[in-house]
């Protein structure tokens, strides 16, 4: 469901040819990396939007990225899914695009969110609503929301991109954060400036209960509907006790069903506000011309309070939780541990740990349980479920083979567990494992696209997009031991949840 930096065009090259696909203890590669840092260009304007810029002029084209500092886990409670409904709403258009006449579908908008708001009121009765006054409030929003749409150009922002040759249009939410990304060319520098503020600072949030019936099906047809959903929301929630990370991205259907058109202006105003956010730019573009159009378009989004921080901690788990799902489907094995987040310094140390367990066909789980004794067809490790930005989950997934119960699977795991926590890793093991993950790195940054998607997650999560060139350093000071001293802190058995979707047993009932 993340870094930063700004290369040349003859730069990325050299880097792949001077170790990023072998250990990078070179000096010629620690020069380079400090050549790119120096290439970023980096300005915020008056009202606390930071931009960042690399130029790459091999080809006529930009990619930029928006990041907005919210997601998942700054929904109050009643408000589930609202980050991933803006970011719908992002599409809409604003007050000069998306409608053939706004003062009319204004008031036809406020007619709409009146009549949701009776039947609202209605439906919170429960037991005591009156159905036929439900039944005809819901008729009059409906045809209240039908009337509104008559005013909509649908698909007029997409379209409107695709007309200037943009390509790659799309956006993202996550726990953490939400972003917004597309690709021009590069004479289209401007046009991109006025767009993109004005989506920003002059959304309108039409079609909203139509869009808001998108989400809903996203979530039957997703969560709802699979097992595997199912077994993970339920997971999920029995890992974490206390922290909003427990709720996910898509929101629990009830919200969904109430949450409103002024609830989603409110998260809107606290959330999207010009210092909360970052824009990245890589490609064809000039670093001073990039800056004077900020300053003319981008400088009309309004800043605001520094939003709320979620203060609620997980308490420390005390005894292993288990969550057991029966469906006559493929078993799967999900084993989650607590973790610090992605700001504490064994996070590195964590990532390697995850890759030697987890992580390639040549992993520990990979060759002792896939290859060798054939119990799962899938098997993986990884860090940051279902967010880093605070204490999250190291995870552990499997998909049972035919022939084998979970619960076979599950013991064998632990096994692999127990021998890394009391052996430890070689250093060859650590070392190809932390070669591959430097090249996996690098390559993630030969995209415009990738380039931007970094430097604008490292400016928002560190304040500084240039640290992202010192990220190989952490790795390359992980030694074996470190290795096994996270391993032995966090593989315990009162630290872990585990779910399990297995078929029913002759005779067992659900």
């Amino acid at each position: 469901m993340k870094v930063r930096e700004r290369i040349l065009k003859s730069c990325l090259p050299a880097l792949l040819v001077i170790g990023l696909v072998g250990p990078l203890s070179s000096t010629a590669a620690d020069s380079s990396f400090e050549e790119l840092a120096g290439q970023v260009q980096r300005f915020e304007l008056e009202n606390g939007l930071r931009f960042l810029v690399l130029e790459r002029h091999d080809a006529p084209v930009f990619t930029f990225f928006t990041l907005v500092n919210v997601g998942g886990v700054d929904e109050s409670g009643g408000n589930t899914g609202l980050a991933h409904m803006f970011e719908h709403m992002a599409f809409k258009g604003t007050t000069s695009l998306g409608a053939t006449d706004f003062k009319a579908e204004m008031q036809a908008m406020q007619k709409t969110d009146e009549a949701f708001d009776a039947w609202l009121s209605e439906h919170r009765k429960g037991i005591l609503a009156d159905p036929e006054r439900l039944e005809d409030l819901d008729a009059a929003f409906k045809e209240a929301r039908e009337e509104a749409g008559r005013y909509v150009t649908t698909n007029r922002f997409p379209e409107l991109i695709e007309e200037y040759g943009g390509r790659g249009l799309n956006a993202f939410t996550g726990t953490d954060m939400t972003g917004y990304f597309y690709s021009l060319p590069s004479n289209k520098l401007e046009f991109w400036a006025l767009l993109e503020s004005d989506r920003f600072a002059n959304p309108v949030l039409r079609e909203f209960y139509k869009e808001r019936d998108v989400v809903i099906e996203e979530r039957r047809r997703g969560s709802e509907s699979t097992p595997l959903g199912r077994l993970y929301n339920e997971t999920l929630s029995v890992a974490f006790l206390a922290h909003p990370y427990r709720d996910g991205i898509i929101g629990h259907r009830s919200d969904l069903e109430s949450f409103t058109r002024d609830d989603a202006r409110e998260f809107y105003k606290t959330y999207y506000i010009a210092n909360n956010m970052v824009i990245a730019l890589v490609g064809d573009v000039d670093f001073e011309t990039v800056e004077k159009l900020a300053k003319k378009y981008f400088s009309k989004i309004p800043s605001g309070p520094h939003p709320p921080y979620v203060d609620t901690i997980e308490p420390e788990q005390a005894a292993e939780r288990r969550v057991i799902m029966e469906e006559e489907a493929q078993p799967v094995v999900m084993i989650e541990y607590h973790i610090p987040s992605k700001r504490h310094p064994d996070w590195y140390t964590y990532e390697l740990l995850a890759d030697i367990l987890g992580s390639g066909r040549t992993s520990r789980l990979n060759e002792a349980i896939s290859k060798r004794d054939k119990m799962v067809g899938r098997i993986g490790a990884s860090v940051g479920t279902p967010g880093d930005k605070y204490p999250n989950l190291f995870s552990i997934f499997a998909i049972v083979a035919e022939g084998h119960k979970p619960l076979e699977v599950e013991e064998a795991i632990y096994q692999e567990i127990d021998r890394l926590v009391k052996d430890g890793v070689t250093q060859e093991e650590l070392d190809k494992v932390r070669s591959r993950i430097k090249s996996g790195f690098v390559r993630r940054l030969r995209s415009n696209w990738g380039m931007a998607y970094q430097l604008a997650i490292f400016e928002t999560e560190f304040g500084d997009g240039r640290r992202l060139f010192n990220v190989l350093d952490h790795y390359s000071g992980i030694t074996p031991g470190d290795i096994q001293r996270v391993a032995s802190e966090v593989f315990k058995k009162r630290n872990r949840t585990v779910g399990i979707l297995k078929r029913p047993e002759p005779g067992e009932s659900s």
